[in-house]
């Protein structure tokens, strides 16, 4: 087992953890606030969490909870060869996330609420489509579930 392997089935394995992914989530808006406001502090720190909250939590003890499964999923999805952006339901969702949020992120460079709320609103709601499409995938898919 290569050393690469092993250091992805920990970042998995800690990735699912509840903590992990509810605190994920908010970042987004929050990167986008700190934009808008100009607060580079902010911005800072949320990059820096966003970089390392994969790694941040422990492995939880069960992974019954619906953000756990999303990242189980997700991690089923691209073990079976798929993409992260390709033109099935779950990566074209990721793509328009990405549109979205650029959108948003042009909006809080410009200081334009509408614009910035539109699009955070929009990459976020997208988001948790794609995360309810992965839980399903692995509640369907996963070998241990059969």
């Amino acid at each position: 087992m290569a050393l690469t392997d092993v250091l992805d089935e920990d970042f998995w394995a800690r990735h699912t953890n509840p903590w992990s992914g509810y605190t994920r989530l908010p970042m987004g808006p929050v990167l986008l606030l700190g934009l808008y406001r100009r607060d580079w502090r902010m911005v800072g720190l949320t990059l820096l969490y966003v970089a390392i909250n994969p790694v941040l939590f422990p492995e939880p003890e069960t992974k019954d909870a619906w953000i756990s499964r999303s990242v189980l999923g997700e991690q089923l999805w691209l073990e079976e060869g798929h993409k992260v952006f390709e033109a099935s339901p779950p990566g074209a969702l990721n793509v328009l996330n990405a549109v979205a949020y650029f959108y948003g992120l042009y909006g809080a460079y410009k200081r334009n609420p509408q614009v910035t709320a539109l699009g955070g609103g929009v990459a976020l709601t997208c988001k948790l489509v794609y995360l309810h499409i992965l839980v399903k995938y692995y509640d369907e898919n996963a070998p241990d579930r059969g």
